[in-house]
């Protein structure tokens, strides 16, 4: 299963969202490193597809695809040098597939900060640096393995060196997690050595990354708005915003109350949904469907994967004897939300093994 891992400073209410996301209650104080082991959780990601699908189609179940949430311990300067136990907590980075960073935009005199203000950008740029500090001691760390290799005349090793020492050149020049990670994916899709793109893929800085401005509904919107604008400009990722110390306190209203309080401080009722959302989307992921038997389910797999790859997603069986697939559109679907007249209109199409899954496609496999 896919894995989120929810990163950032002490006190920035990481596990605050992960208590309001996953509904699982875990210890939030007022002092760092409350969390050392990480929380995880599973949740359902909302899906109005799904949702529109199985109200045509009447399933007698109704499952919803599935991503894992993981709270990780706050990293604080010199995590990379072992500061904050930041060696332990950057190893459970690197175990997650993405990283939502949760950056702290409330003002609350009982809680540190652990930079001494609220600053997001800050923020930022000090767990940046950690992640590539981390990387760099791990390039160089592969690099002083390559060196006896490539002196005695070995070319593989020699190539390879080369390439990590311009990549460790990137980290010192630019400082900058962003220059690194578009260096290595311009190179990702070209590079042939298995071993090095192995060892890529276990950077941090390599890592889908999504910012999450965790806020207090007492802030203006117009505040919060700018804020975001800013925070995108300087990282050119995805921002969102979420009150999430606020809408953890609405899990015990009636859902009438609920909306009242929102209007009340402006908080969009969405937050949570467009979040899970966003995450999703910004690894990479679609969502097709299938209908087996009386269970309609929403499954999640990464953008370019072929039919075989969502069929070994349900069942190895349905990989191993694949035959072909029927495949229908959602949105063919919403214009006519009948199976059995899309087929009579040839609306469902049938698909061999190098087909290439679209979002929203509704699948059925046949198989041997």
């Amino acid at each position: 299963m896919t894995e989120i891992g929810l990163i950032g400073l002490p006190n920035v209410g990481k596990s605050t969202v992960f208590s309001l996301l996953t509904k699982i209650s875990v210890p939030i104080e007022k002092f760092p490193f409350t969390t050392i082991e990480p929380n995880v959780g599973v949740i359902e990601v909302p899906d109005g597809r799904l949702d529109f699908l199985s109200s045509h189609l009447k399933p007698k179940k109704k499952t919803y695809a599935t991503i894992k949430f993981v709270d990780i311990a706050g990293l604080v300067k010199g995590a990379s040098q072992g500061e904050g136990l930041g060696n332990k907590f950057l190893a459970h980075i690197r175990e997650v597939d993405g990283i939502v960073h949760i950056l702290r935009f409330f003002f609350d005199n009982t809680i540190s900060s652990s930079i001494g203000e609220v600053n997001p950008i800050e923020e930022i740029k000090v767990i940046n640096l950690e992640l590539l500090f981390s990387d760099e001691e791990i390039l160089k760390n592969y690099v002083s393995k390559l060196v006896p290799k490539a002196r005695s005349g070995d070319k593989i090793a020699a190539s390879r060196m080369e390439f990590i020492d311009l990549l460790i050149r990137i980290c010192n020049e630019t400082l900058s997690i962003y220059e690194v990670r578009k260096f290595i994916r311009s190179h990702m899709n070209d590079l042939k050595d298995k071993e090095l793109i192995s060892l890529l893929r276990q950077l941090l800085s390599n890592k889908d990354v999504m910012y999450l401005l965790n806020y207090d509904e007492t802030i203006e919107r117009n505040a919060v708005n700018e804020k975001i604008y800013e925070v995108e400009n300087f990282t050119g990722c995805k921002c969102l915003c979420l009150a999430a110390k606020f809408e953890l306190s609405l899990l015990d209203f009636p859902e009438e109350e609920r909306k009242k309080l929102r209007y009340e401080y402006a908080v969009n009722e969405d937050e949570v949904k467009n979040f899970i959302q966003h995450a999703v989307k910004n690894l990479g992921l679609i969502t097709f469907y299938t209908v087996v038997g009386d269970e309609f389910r929403a499954w999640l797999i990464k953008q370019g994967s072929s039919i075989l790859d969502a069929a070994g997603k349900i069942h190895s069986d349905m990989r191993d004897g694949f035959i072909n697939a029927e495949v229908c559109e959602f949105d063919t679907f919403k214009n006519t939300p009948d199976l059995r007249v899309l087929h009579q209109q040839g609306n469902i199409k049938i698909y061999g093994k190098d087909y290439i899954v679209k979002d929203g496609d509704i699948i059925k496999i046949n198989f041997r």
